[in-house]
């Protein structure tokens, strides 16, 4: 639990070695000002005001640590002055002179029996937060204040002098005391502002950011964060930096005359920008963590702020930052590492000694410790123990970053559930050593839920930039290749060309992937208008023009027919890459997987070594050439571990959706030229069901949608013979076949159902899309619906939840009558399906013209004790809810959901179905000529069913409703 000073704490640390401030504290905590007939709210309020204005004449040779300790006494302060001082300008005055205290009631203050004192000199609410709302805070002050005005009054009243005070005294007393909680709020925030004045910093713990007098300075894009150093300048407190520390601040400065991207990463003649004038303060959201961080609906109620440098400031320089982490969470290229990197050079070394741990780059089986002496160590190349260092930092607070903790658990599998907790119990330790430390974390969003957040941190997410913060960025490139555009004769990129392609735009990252795809022949402002080009066309072009620059400076010299088909090649590597994660259900995939899958599906042997250094694996040489594939490392045992995962994960979901595109697309041109020669011959779809046989397309919804696009760029005639042939491998799937080309290709391991039911639904869904909605007829074996329910109860015993879920929210089904047959329609749902009422004529197969029709009978189905049964040996949820939901029916009326009325136009129900609706009438709105209808019908089937006693009182009852002169009440 973090520690909240109490007003005796704070008054002590403020007095210092005042021997007449800590008389007076001794005083008041006594009970002596009290007996002495002293009045205790003006007291409190000299003793305040006195200790806060010492804090201010003494501010110089603080440490930057000890100075927020200082001002959170201060703060401590002015929360117990400002109600005190609200209550000795009250009218009328309260008088403490006029209680005169017997010996026993002195006693009893002294040895903190009373209430009001305990109150008074116990910690009161907790020091405000630059993540908190400032309505929060003073809404906590509110309830705090009113706390202490009941135990004053309850103090009051249990003094013996106060049955003797006139009764007017004594009402008086309780209105001032009534309306002293919003009074000593107001008082506060002045006392909170004038502190504000002396330390600027103050002014950054809470909601009210605009009382800062530097608000102009840190707000907005602020490039590179440099308004914070300079704010952070002016309040520095220590001295100059010893070796070590400059060692460390010149490490980390250097990181800001570095490109954001290395060199190697972009066409001859570009400049990318250094970190130092490109970086660009984004947009982010700010909570306490929790349980909830990695959702994504959880984040969209939590306000989007633009005042990050101001937060952070504020965070650096609260007590909260010693006790708990900051995690700071974003998707992969929106500029986590880069906020370390850029944070770690502004902080003023005099202040602070900012260290930087890679967790990439350190030992994931060594401790924090180790790990931070690691980084010291790759830094400055001096070995330093942490304690010696942090000892050395004299005035100066340590701020440790940590970053990349979904690198560790990517490149590792190993479990770090207590990670967090484990930072939080190094920050402990080093504070009770007399090391107070910061510590801040960074994560990518998805996997925030994978530590446990000890209590007190906070959790910050970086947001996608803006138009404003679009254009920011877009003026430095167009700055620093000025020289560049002009000597080729090229237009600067303008925020017009890239909005309509926000989704890459926002991430800083790819936003320098589309302003290197503009820098060929403003490539991206020959693109077609934005309503006329497809995303999948979009993100062809972009990773097709990104792979054939690639090849030409890795080959050069390639005929146009060579470069076409290496290029090609890259690309489907790259989308195996991108299959390796879609059929792990992962977003990244480990170097070793990797390696075996190419090895698997393309039959590339990693590369022999040439030398005595270990040979690049196959994937790193792919994956090496493109910077919007990031590569996380960690290092276990002394070997370095590495996986890949795209910088957003729609380029993966797209490269999946073009490989399924051309392995459909190859196979139906291999299928219709061994038709031509052979006829009708067996269809080899080895890479299409080891590609599809492992994960449901539909899980990832942007795959469906590239497949759409990409399906649309076939004729009438070739979507046509498409989805013949998947209808074709639809008939056969669950055919037994010798074993396949691609047997060795194993993402993970499933038993065969299992791939048998994704590699059905896989077909399913790409037939639907490409031919438009197929009759189960057409597809499966035996009579239709029967050969459709098994399909589904397949998919249902053998897909993971959110796979099923997915088939469920895609998918559409009609069901139909073939002259005296059923059959369903299966489709794709464009937005607009509705799912249809039950027809259970179709249910029970009674066709149209069958003389069943209009009659009431039993329908031919187990009792309820069996349905009973088999729900209990399921153990399926949904099932579960509807046999509790019928069980009152069915005990009292045994097999009420079995028996049927069949009435002339109108549609079959049971008697259970009619007996819920008309019972429901009293919630239901509905006319007054329905209600009459409808409470007809029921007494109708009662009396044709024979079950008559309560059903036709409770007929008698429901026709009262029916009319329209009812009782409101009734209803």
């Amino acid at each position: 639990m973090p520690q909240v000073l109490s007003y005796a704490d704070a008054v002590r640390l403020l007095g210092g070695r005042d021997s007449k401030v800590v008389d007076a504290l001794e005083a008041l905590t006594s009970g002596a000002v009290l007996s002495a007939a002293v009045p205790l709210p003006a007291e409190l309020v000299r003793l305040g005001h006195q200790v806060v204005r010492g804090l201010a004449e003494r501010r110089s040779g603080l440490s930057r640590y000890g100075r927020t300790q200082r001002l959170e006494a201060a703060h401590a302060v002015i929360v117990v002055t400002a109600y005190f001082e609200a209550l000795a300008e009250s009218e009328p005055p309260i008088a403490f002179a006029k209680l005169e205290l017997t010996k026993q009631e002195q006693l009893a203050v002294a040895g903190g029996g009373a209430a009001l004192p305990r109150l008074i000199f116990e910690p009161g609410p907790r020091l405000p937060g630059p993540h908190d709302p400032h309505d929060r805070l003073l809404s906590t002050l509110h309830g705090y204040y009113a706390e202490v005005s009941g135990a004053l009054a309850r103090f009051l009243g249990g003094l013996a002098v106060w049955e003797g005070l006139p009764e007017s005294d004594r009402a008086a007393f309780r209105r001032t005391l009534d309306a002293l909680p919003p009074a000593a709020v107001a008082r506060y925030e002045e006392l909170f502002r004038q502190l504000g004045a002396d330390f600027p910093e103050v002014a950054f713990w809470s909601g009210l950011r605009e009382h800062s007098a530097t608000r102009d300075e840190l707000r907005g894009l602020g490039v590179a964060l440099t308004g914070l150093g300079r704010v952070l300048d002016g309040i520095s407190t220590g001295r100059v930096p010893d070796a070590r520390r400059a060692a460390l601040a010149r490490a980390n400065e250097a990181a800001l005359d570095r490109p954001v991207v290395e060199a190697g990463d972009v066409p001859p003649g570009l400049r990318v920008p250094a970190l130092g004038e490109a970086y660009v303060t984004p947009l982010y959201r700010v909570a306490t963590a929790g349980g909830r961080t990695s959702d994504e609906a959880w984040w969209s109620d939590v306000e989007v702020r633009d005042d990050l440098q101001e937060f952070l400031a504020g965070f650096l320089t609260s007590p909260r930052a010693v006790e708990a982490p900051l995690l700071v969470l974003g998707q992969p290229g929106s500029g986590k590492s880069v906020l370390t990197k850029v944070l770690a050079a502004r902080l003023p070394a005099a202040d602070f000694l900012p260290v930087r741990v890679a967790l990439r780059d350190v030992p994931v089986s060594a401790d924090l410790q180790d790990q931070i002496e690691y980084a010291i160590r790759a830094g400055t190349g001096e070995r330093v123990e942490w304690p010696a260092l942090a000892r050395s930092a004299g005035d100066a607070l340590p701020v440790v970053m940590l970053d990349g903790f979904d690198e560790l658990l990517q490149a590792t599998g190993v479990s770090q559930s207590d990670y967090l907790a484990r930072v939080a119990a190094f920050q402990r330790r080093e504070a009770e050593q007399g090391r107070p430390v910061v510590v801040v974390v960074t994560s990518r969003t998805s996997v925030a839920d994978r530590a446990r957040a000890p209590e007190g941190t906070v959790a910050v997410r970086l947001e996608p930039f803006d138009e404003p913060r679009i254009e920011a960025w877009l003026e430095v490139w167009n700055r620093a290749n000025a020289t560049h555009l002009a000597a080729r004769g090229l237009t600067p990129l303008t925020l017009a060309a890239v909005l309509p392609h926000r989704q890459l735009a926002g991430q800083p990252l790819l936003l320098l992937m589309l302003a290197l795809y503009d820098a060929d022949g403003n490539a991206l402002r020959r693109l077609p208008a934005a309503d006329g080009l497809g995303q999948h066309e979009l993100y062809e072009r972009l990773l097709h023009s990104f792979a054939r620059r690639e090849v030409a400076k890795h080959r050069p010299g390639l005929s146009e027919p060579d470069t076409a088909r290496a290029v090609e090649e890259e690309l489907r590597r790259l989308s195996l890459v991108a299959f390796a994660m879609f059929n792990r259900n992962t977003q990244w995939v480990t170097e070793a997987d990797l390696a075996a899958d190419l090895a698997a599906v393309m039959g590339e042997a990693p590369p022999a070594a040439s030398d005595l250094r270990a040979p690049l694996g196959r994937a790193e040489i792919v994956l090496g050439r493109f910077f919007f594939v990031h590569r996380a490392r960690a290092i276990r045992d002394g070997a370095r571990l590495g996986t890949y995962e795209f910088l957003h994960a729609t380029f993966g979901e797209f490269l999946v959706a073009r490989m399924t595109f051309q392995a459909l697309r190859d196979l139906a041109a291999r299928d219709a030229a061994a038709t031509l020669s052979f006829g009708t011959a067996p269809v080899d779809d080895d890479l299409l069901h080891a590609l599809l046989s492992f994960s449901v397309l539909s899980v990832r919804t942007p795959v469906v949608g590239f497949l759409r696009g990409l399906l649309s760029q076939l004729d009438g005639a070739g979507r046509a013979a498409l989805g013949a042939l998947l209808v074709r491998l639809l008939r056969t799937v669950h055919h037994a076949r010798p074993p396949r080309r691609l047997a060795g290709y194993q993402p993970r391991v499933l038993p065969v159902p299992g791939r048998y039911a994704a590699y059905s639904a896989n077909l399913l869904l790409l037939a639907v899309h490409a031919a438009g909605p197929l009759r189960a007829s057409e597809f499966v074996d035996g009579e239709p619906v029967s050969g459709w329910k098994r399909q589904a109860m397949l998919w249902r015993s053998q897909l993971l939840w959110d796979e099923w879920q997915s088939l469920v929210d895609v998918l559409t089904l009609e069901r139909i009558w073939d002259g005296d047959a059923r059959d369903v329609v299966v489709g794709a749902d464009d937005g607009t399906f509705q799912t249809p009422p039950i027809d259970l004529h179709w249910t029970y197969d009674i066709p149209p013209g069958d003389p069943r029709r209009g009659r009431i009978e039993m329908m031919a189905s187990r009792d309820t004790e069996y349905l009973r049964r088999r729900t209990h040996l399921l153990c399926r949820t949904s099932d579960d809810a509807v046999v509790h939901s019928l069980e009152p029916i069915e005990a009292t009326l045994p097999n009420a959901s079995r028996t049927m009325a069949d009435l002339p136009g109108e549609p079959l129900r049971s008697v259970a179905h009619v007996l819920l609706e008309v019972f429901l009438l009293r919630v239901h709105d509905r006319t007054p000529e329905e209600r009459k209808q409808l409470v007809a019908r029921y007494a109708d089937i009662v009396r044709r069913t024979g079950w008559t006693g309560f059903l036709l009182d409770l007929v008698d009852e429901m026709e009262g409703v029916g009319h329209a002169g009812a009782d409101p009440a009734d209803r």
